[in-house]
């Protein structure tokens, strides 16, 4: 493969992240991802801390992190639910489409999935 040809599939896919942390309210990720047709963000994490609950925080997050991603350029924001944060979800405008498929291993007491 030539330096060029490595640079392109290089191009091909990137990762990029944002991550707001406040110990107090929540937490929330988002990732996006770069391939080489399109954009998708990937809205991996929101937590809301119990005591600041019922403030809409946890929309006002997702409603964020969904502009956001559209900013970006991104055709379409993507997350993985549990059933009983699915109607929150639907809430903020999401709909559920496709199955998940996951894989998790144990590393140092920690769940890593595939």
């Amino acid at each position: 493969m030539s330096s060029s040809d490595k640079a392109h599939e290089e191009q091909k896919f990137e990762v990029w992240k944002l991550e707001i942390s406040d110990k107090g309210k929540g937490f929330m990720e988002l990732l996006k991802y770069l391939t080489s047709c399109r954009k998708v963000g990937h809205i991996d994490d929101v937590v809301v801390d119990p005591s600041a609950r019922g403030k809409q925080l946890g929309k006002k997050i997702v409603d964020f992190l969904t502009k956001h991603a559209r900013s970006k350029g991104c055709y379409k924001v993507i997350l993985d639910c549990s059933v009983d944060n699915k109607s929150f979800y639907e809430k903020c405008g999401y709909k559920h489409k496709d199955i998940q498929m996951s894989k998790y291993f144990v590393y140092n007491n920690f769940f890593l999935s595939s």
